[in-house]
């Protein structure tokens, strides 16, 4: 009889924590609307510029760990997308994943360095340069000589 429990037991629990969750039920996309949520609720660039970095962190540790455990075509949600647009319509993707020593720049991230912050989020009837991928954006400008030159120092691919 205790064989049958442990049994039941390690395949009802088993099979539950096993199972990936539905897409609406997805982790990153939860916290993306709760980010944009608060995001937009924060009213000075200097605390939008510490949300941004910390989400880029945290979606970097997370997509970092969804790829190591599960298939592409399973993987669920899509990170919101942040860039830079410098002088001289230089764009740069921060994306952690495909370029680490982006990290570095995040102190060069500051109110004095960053002119404005604008959020594309993402709609279902609405296209954005982020539609291909349903994902929000955001889109730090600059127009710093300082922030252009650290940029260029940095070893990117």
């Amino acid at each position: 009889m205790k064989f049958y429990c442990i049994l039941f037991f390690i395949c009802v629990f088993g099979s539950t924590f096993a199972q990936r969750p539905l897409p609406e039920e997805c982790f990153l996309k939860k916290t993306n609307k709760q980010w944009v949520k608060d995001f937009k609720n924060v009213e000075t660039i200097e605390i939008q510029l510490e949300l941004v970095k910390e989400k880029i962190l945290s979606d970097a540790i997370y997509l970092d760990n969804e790829k190591k455990i599960t298939p592409k075509e399973d993987q669920c949600g899509c990170p919101i997308r942040f860039s830079v647009i410098i002088p001289g319509n230089k764009w740069l993707v921060l994306d952690l994943n495909k370029n680490p020593e982006l990290e570095d720049l995040f102190p060069e991230l500051t109110s004095e360095t960053i002119d404005r912050i604008k959020l594309s989020e993402f709609e279902e009837k609405k296209l954005n340069r982020y539609a291909v991928d349903n994902c929000s954006g955001i889109t730090l400008y600059s127009s710093s000589r300082d922030l252009k030159r650290t940029i260029r120092k940095l070893d990117l691919e």
